[in-house]
């Protein structure tokens, strides 16, 4: 008898079936999707029933990198890969083996011709097509490069059609900014009062010319042609081979006064000009910025000083008037071309703020103007004054040639107090942190630019944060000034006063840049670029320093280093007031030392129409006389610093000692001797000055010799 057969053993002993679903077993998040579903309820069948053509399209490409879709049978369903899935947006995987017109409904219009042409065997290819989509569920300019291409199947019939996709929205809005950007840098390119031109490769072929430019060489095909063809004429002339020397280089080439003819023109011209080698991101040389101005009348008039310079001694006495006339107008010739070189920040600021005292003072000689419009015109000049005043001291405040007047204070509450004027600089997106402390930390500087260097700080901290974000301030003492990577270690001690935000931070190449005068990275009219250097130049004056340090993405911190008065928690030394303060009313007898007849007139009427008697001294050697003289006696004196002769400084120190008792009160818009040693105890008042803070500054002037007694 034979033995029992196991059932089990029969089954195992059966070959096994093949899958029907192998080509989706590489397929990834789609080919799952595809595998999990049941088709057999759409018009497509099983999937174990699609043709071979399809099985093997998706085989290939569900797991291609390149994001690709296949729509197939009569209602051209869609299925999709992994790299494609995100082109949909929010409506994500679910739609796969969708209709494609129910996939697409909001760009259905634009493709169903495409698609027809596809079925009906045509392929084609598209660069960034533009569609309007609403596949996060709002409308969305998008931008697409794709291909249709006709589904066959191997004897050659269309099943559908097959694409392959790349989303280039991002590509076309960075070209757009981009351009922008170009027209932007073109717009500032085209103010500059000298010639400019932007020359692209080794081939130095035009990429921009301004007005200027053409106006000098003339008009010709300049853009996309290189400059051996515009202009041809320069052959031989050294130009090409300059550039040429430039490029292959990476050095400017600066020449003043270079000959140079065009074609048609009789005489050579004569230009002062800039080579400038232009770098990539990599930094290797990719253009030439060509600048200049043309100095033709200029070395007309030097050939024709030199002329009478040669013939001097047979015609001095015929030809003496007219050499002094060439000379005067060759130095004003010279005068005026330094100015127009003064391009960028200051120039762009002060033609501006000239521009707005220039309109408003015209607009005050109409007649019958009304008081109210009359008000506005005046307060308009007045506060573009006080903006011009702002932007001289930035200036010499990085020079450090301003004049300082260091006192004793506790930088903590003065840090609180101009918090209030702060808060409204920066917004309510800004919040400010302050490290407040009950002790006093004592520093010995100028108030004032210490005030402006808080606030310019500020200010560059808020635009670093164009969203918001946190400003912190706080104090603390440093044994000394830590070293960077061109100064060392300065021992203290010092008082260090960090502002730290939390912005997009300075990349680490700009950060040695940051304190150069007009160096900023805001767009035109945005901003000088004076704000840091004037933090630097106070700093350094006042025998301190800054530092920064920042990581891009993160944030920057900003930290002041100032020379420490005492012990922190001391108290700040106050000097008692005079026995008698100055009454707004009171009538004073004021000596005037002033050299310039203009202001001298100006500052006398301004000071008699505050009810008080003057006396107008136009040098110090006249007003020491005066002074001898005791014809009057004199409550203060008022004078200019900068003077030929004895300057101001030096008169009110001979005051001082011959005249104790009798205030000084000093004025000045610029002098290197007071930038270098100071007031010397004595009250400033800073030009251009207005009557109130003239007034203020003559009570103060008249309170000191009360509060200290200064040898």
């Amino acid at each position: 008898m034979s033995s029992p057969i196991d059932p089990r053993a029969r089954v195992d002993a059966l070959p096994s079936l093949p899958d029907p679903q192998a080509f989706l077993r590489h397929g990834g998040v789609m080919g799952a999707r595809i595998a999990e579903r049941d088709w057999s309820a759409t018009s497509l069948g099983p999937a174990a029933d699609w043709p071979g053509a399809i099985k093997s399209v998706l085989a290939s490409w569900l797991d291609s990198p390149q994001a690709m879709f296949v729509a197939w049978g009569p209602d051209l369903r869609f299925f999709f890969n992994d790299t494609y899935l995100p082109f949909l947006g929010a409506r994500g995987a679910d739609v796969v083996g969708q209709p494609f017109q129910e996939v697409w409904p909001d760009i259905w219009n634009e493709i169903e011709p495409i698609a027809r042409q596809a079925l009906a065997g045509q392929g084609q290819r598209f660069e960034e097509m533009p569609l309007l989509t609403q596949r996060n569920g709002y409308p969305e300019e998008t931008w697409w490069t794709f291909t249709y291409m006709p589904l066959r199947d191997e004897r050659g019939r269309v099943l559908g059609m097959m694409c392959t996709a790349s989303d280039a929205t991002a590509s076309v809005l960075a070209a757009r900014k981009a351009e922008q950007h170009r027209a932007r840098q073109n717009s500032m390119l085209q103010q500059m009062p000298g010639f400019v031109g932007l020359l692209e490769g080794p081939r130095h072929v035009y990429e921009y010319v301004n007005d200027a430019y053409r106006a000098i060489a003339g008009e010709r095909d300049y853009l996309g042609r290189c400059i051996r063809d515009v202009l041809p004429e320069l052959e031989g002339q050294g130009y090409f081979e300059l550039l040429d020397q430039v490029y292959d280089s990476g050095t400017s080439f600066i020449s003043h006064a270079m000959p140079i003819r065009f074609t048609g023109e009789d005489d050579n011209r004569h230009i002062d000009l800039l080579f400038h080698p232009l770098r990539n991101e990599s930094g290797q040389v990719s253009g030439i910025f060509v600048g200049g101005y043309d100095v033709s009348r200029r070395v007309t008039a030097e050939r024709a000083l030199t002329s009478l310079n040669e013939s001097l001694e047979k015609r001095v006495d015929e030809r003496t008037v007219e050499l002094m006339r060439t000379q005067e107008a060759l130095k004003h010739s010279q005068k005026l071309e330094a100015i127009g070189k003064l391009t960028g920040g200051v120039a762009h600021d002060f033609n501006n703020l000239l521009t707005v005292i220039g309109s408003s003072v015209e607009l005050l000689r109409r007649p019958q103007l009304a008081e109210d419009r009359r008000k506005k015109y005046v307060e308009t000049i007045a506060e573009t004054v006080r903006r011009a005043a702002k932007l001289t001291s930035q200036l010499l405040s990085f020079a450090r040639r301003q004049a300082l007047r260091p006192e004793v204070f506790d930088v903590g509450r003065q840090v609180e107090a101009i918090s209030e004027l702060i808060r409204p600089l920066t917004g309510p997106e800004v919040a400010i942190e302050i490290a407040a402390s009950e002790e006093a930390w004592l520093v010995e500087c100028d108030v004032n630019q210490f005030e402006t260097a808080i606030v310019n700080l500020a200010v560059n901290a808020r635009d670093a944060m164009p969203a918001g974000g946190l400003l912190t301030i706080e104090m603390s003492c440093a044994e000394g000034i830590p070293a960077d990577g061109s100064h060392a270690f300065r021992p203290g001690p010092f008082i260090a006063v960090a502002m730290r935000d939390t912005g997009t931070g300075i990349a680490p190449e700009h950060l040695e840049l940051v304190f150069d005068p007009f160096y900023t990275t805001k767009e035109v009219g945005k901003g000088t670029g004076l704000g840091l250097s004037q933090v630097f130049g106070f700093t350094r004056q006042s025998g301190g320093d800054v530092r920064v340090t920042s990581t891009p993405g993160q944030g920057a911190t900003f930290t002041l280093y100032l020379p420490q008065a005492g012990p922190v928690g001391a108290g700040v030394p106050t000097a008692a007031l005079g026995a008698s303060a100055l009454s707004d009313t009171l009538a004073l007898t004021i000596l005037v030392v002033e050299d310039n007849t203009s202001v001298g007139r100006i500052c006398t009427e301004a000071l008699n129409d505050l009810g008080h008697t003057t006396q107008w001294a136009t040098d110090a050697q006249q007003a020491l006389s005066i002074l001898e003289r005791g014809e009057l006696r004199f409550d203060l004196v008022f004078s200019d610093v900068v003077m030929p002769g004895m300057n101001g400084l030096e008169m009110a120190q001979l005051i001082r000692s011959r005249h104790p008792g009798l205030p000084v009160l000093l004025a000045s818009g610029y002098s290197d001797v007071m930038a270098d040693v100071g007031v010397q105890g004595f009250e400033l008042v800073q030009k251009p000055y207005s009557v109130d803070a003239l007034v203020r500054l003559m009570r103060k002037a008249l309170e000191r010799p009360a509060a200290s007694s200064i040898p």
